[in-house]
């Protein structure tokens, strides 16, 4: 297996990040207040009297996502962490130590140069040995805004889904570690002290890119140009074409599911593999379509709070978040861009 920078070589490792350390101490307490106001809520606990429990954390902002470097010194960790946000991925690249994960039902092992993809929206548990890792924070929103912008607006994007295991052999997976380092090595060297917001920009849409085109995920196809050829069950066909065809209805769980002619939860399992939300969250998205298409053409006089309403959005401030997270833009910009 090939050695990154700064792996373990000849039995010392390179610091990672090491201008951008925020915190180095053997208080647990401490650390997990750090780990949650940069990544999320994760519940450590140290096994063994005599472990050597000193961990450090490095952080640095590339842009709108945050890179870091944490490592535990020479312990045995468990790890829990709850569900918390429908919005955020965690990446792991695995610098040393091993482990194994559970994680969306699936075990995950973890070892120098191995990669782990977290959905902040499903829980995770995790024992870990001597272990300490790259962590990429991500937004599947900003993620999905950016696909858009590179296949354009009229391609369908469903719910954006990576694997939860990435195996060191994946094609493009030394690729991208390599980049990591590149420019965890950029930033905290020749360009610690330049500030300039251009360059942290890029270095953000390399890892942006690179993160979709070589990862396994549901929009690699799309992005790199290739047709996407995902079956679909014929119940889940038909809830569909109900939603898009009643979506100025009123619309419930039980109406879609006995469209589809299935129970709850098999309608919920099959939109989550299929699309990656949920049968209502694919509701909203055809209705904020709808809207968005309204905007763009003509809105013969209404107000945007009242086509709002129309396609059932009752409270105007999540419907312009709503509309901000899927489009990038607020429906007052639609206006102005297309009016």
């Amino acid at each position: 297996m090939d050695n990154f920078p700064g792996m373990h070589v000849g039995g010392t490792a390179m610091t990672y990040l090491q201008n951008h350390t925020i915190l180095s101490s053997g208080d647990l307490d401490e650390v997990r207040e750090s780990i949650k106001n940069l990544a999320s809520r994760h519940d450590l606990d140290v096994k063994g009297h005599n472990a050597e429990f000193n961990a450090r954390v490095a952080a640095v902002e590339c842009d709108d996502i945050s890179l870091m470097h944490v490592a535990f010194g020479n312990s045995r960790l468990t790890v829990e962490s709850s569900e918390e946000d429908d919005d955020g991925l965690l990446l792991y690249i695995v610098t040393s130590g091993a482990g194994v994960a559970q994680h969306c039902g699936q075990e995950l092992e973890f070892f120098p140069n191995a990669g782990f993809m977290r959905d902040l929206a499903a829980p995770v548990s995790a024992t870990e040995d001597n272990f300490s890792a790259f962590v990429l924070r991500l937004s599947k929103d900003k993620l999905k805004n950016y696909t858009r912008s590179v296949v354009g607006e009229d391609v369908e994007l469903n719910g954006l889904r990576f694997d939860p295991v990435i195996d060191p052999t994946t094609p493009g997976w030394n690729v991208f570690c390599n980049t990591v380092h590149y420019v965890a090595e950029a930033l905290d060297g020749p360009l610690r002290e330049l500030h300039n917001p251009i360059v942290t920009t890029q270095m953000k849409d390399i890892l942006v890119a690179q993160c979709l085109s070589l990862l396994p995920n549901s929009y690699q196809d799309i992005v790199n140009g290739r047709t996407v050829t995902e079956v679909v069950p014929y119940y889940i066909k038909r809830a569909r074409d109900y939603i898009h065809a009643h979506a100025d209805k009123k619309l419930g769980l039980a109406d879609i599911s006995a469209a589809a002619g299935c129970g709850y939860r098999g309608l919920q399992k099959g939109f989550m593999d299929a699309f990656g939300i949920t049968p209502m969250a694919y509701l909203r998205v055809v209705r904020l379509k709808r809207v968005r298409a309204i905007l763009m053409a003509e809105p013969y006089g209404k107000t945007v709070s009242e086509i709002a309403r129309q396609w059932g959005f009752t409270h105007m401030g999540r419907f312009a978040q709503d509309y901000h997270r899927e489009f990038g833009e607020l429906p007052s910009e639609t206006i102005r861009k297309h009016g």
